[in-house]
């Protein structure tokens, strides 16, 4: 009790001084109150919050300190204010409204700073964990957030001020109308590029295909994508049509390991005279010393049709990554030719030849002739060794694909029979499983033995 007397007197003392006393007393406690108030927040607060292992709340402390020392500040700067001058209840109100005008202004720079902070930090552990790029769709998505905040702000303070503010809104919402009829096709861009952004059929650095368009992927904006071509043109194409149209991405085709691996297949036409066998060894083994190609899957060689002058085989193998695939073509197209010419295949073409042989002396015939008996055994040689090693290889092929049907077969007898009712967890995934694998097999039959 006697602290409480003493209080009063030193209060009823102080009340009784000069109104410059009381106001340097008033403002000086309020400063002390801010102080105390930061004190507080940078020694046992701050202690609390470090010992926690959520780094995100130290963000948010460090955010709303000065929030928390501006409002103890100025409310005692109200305190002070009303106490030293008195005043009417009007003139009270005006003091009031004029502490939450600014209260509300640093509310809303505070909340804007936490837009600026935790949006980025957001989109960065979305993009990890849905496996999307919104990087794109951050500087949108942070200036939206912010009008929304500084608008409501603004019309929060309007309302305290008592003005008036009906006409405006009506006005801007007609304005919003006719600025949204206007920007409809901007607006569709907007949202083709967001859907984009979630789905993700390409991303910057692929090579795509869209529109007959064919080129790298520059940059995937909000409202439109780049693509820049082999002829170092630049085409800017609305996000909009793009959503509508057929994307073909060349860099997403391949497996996990190699998502950029591309298909490469040849035609190569060589006369009838020559042994299928032979030509199929030859491109083979062509294909097999290629350092752009990869060994798995193997390459094949097949007999693929009978033209009208020609027969036609089809090589068929994957390059590693698509940027090499002309290179590899080059590679492959010249090897194929040079081992033609050094076996004697015949590559035909139309043509009309008149030949005429000079008379030759015996001893010039006879060497012609054993150089030429000579090349036909060699030739036959190596028809015979490519016909064995074809057979080989072909009856392999035959026995792997069935016994891969035969498997097949025996997974999906397993899937016909129904789960019991009491299947746990295990059961359904050995189902799933199941189907991985009969997908597989089948992508191994398809790319073994597939055509177009």
């Amino acid at each position: 009790m006697d602290l409480i007397t003493t209080a009063e007197e030193w209060w009823v003392i102080l009340d009784g001084m000069d109104w410059w006393i009381r106001l340097i007393v008033g403002l000086s406690c309020a400063v002390i109150a801010g102080a105390l108030v930061q004190l507080i927040a940078k020694g046992p607060v701050l202690k609390l919050i470090s010992k926690s292992d959520n780094e995100y709340d130290d963000l948010l402390f460090e955010l709303a300190t000065p929030l928390v020392n501006a409002g103890f500040i100025l409310l005692g700067i109200w305190m002070t204010i009303i106490w030293v001058f008195g005043g009417t209840d009007n003139e009270q109100m005006l003091m009031s409204t004029l502490v939450i005008v600014i209260l509300l202004f640093m509310v809303g720079r505070f909340l804007s700073k936490i837009v600026d902070t935790f949006v980025p930090i957001s989109v960065e552990n979305l993009n990890k964990r849905a496996d999307v790029d919104l990087s794109s769709a951050q500087t949108v998505l942070l200036a939206g957030l912010k009008i929304a905040i500084w608008g409501a702000a603004a019309m929060v303070i309007f309302a305290q001020l008592n003005i008036d503010i009906t006409g405006f809104l009506a006005s801007a919402t007609i304005i919003s109308l006719v600025v949204g009829m206007a920007l409809q096709e901007t607006a569709g861009n907007l949202v083709s590029g967001m859907m984009m952004v979630m789905d993700k059929p390409f991303e910057s650095g692929d090579k795509v295909t869209v529109m007959g368009v064919t080129g790298r992927v520059v940059d995937v904006g909000i409202m439109s994508t780049k693509i820049k071509t082999a002829q170092d043109h630049l085409v800017i194409i609305p996000n909009t049509t793009i959503s509508g149209k057929e994307v073909i991405n060349f860099a997403k085709g391949g497996p996990e390991d190699s998502p950029k691996r591309v298909n490469l297949r040849l035609n190569i036409g060589v006369g009838y005279d020559e042994d299928p066998s032979h030509v199929k060894q030859m491109l083979l083994d062509v294909t097999r010393e290629c350092e752009y190609v990869v060994d798995d899957p193997k390459p094949t060689a097949l007999f693929r049709d009978m033209l009208d002058s020609a027969m036609l085989f089809r090589l068929n193998c994957w390059v590693r990554d698509y940027s090499d695939e002309w290179v590899a073509r080059d590679w492959v197209l010249t090897k194929v030719l040079q081992r033609c010419r050094d076996e004697g295949i015949e590559i035909p073409f139309p043509h009309m030849q008149l030949k005429y042989d000079p008379p030759l002396d015996e001893e010039k015939a006879a060497a012609q002739a054993a150089e030429d008996d000579k090349k036909a055994a060699d030739k036959e040689l190596k028809k015979a060794e490519a016909r064995k090693k074809d057979e080989a290889e072909s009856t392999a092929r035959m026995k792997e694909r069935k016994a891969i049907r035969a498997r097949i077969d025996e997974l999906n007898e397993s899937l016909e029979e129904e789960l019991p009712e009491d299947a746990v967890d295990e059961d359904r995934e050995s189902r799933l499983e199941i189907i991985a694998e009969i997908q597989e097999l089948t992508k191994q039959l398809d790319e073994s033995g597939s055509d177009d």
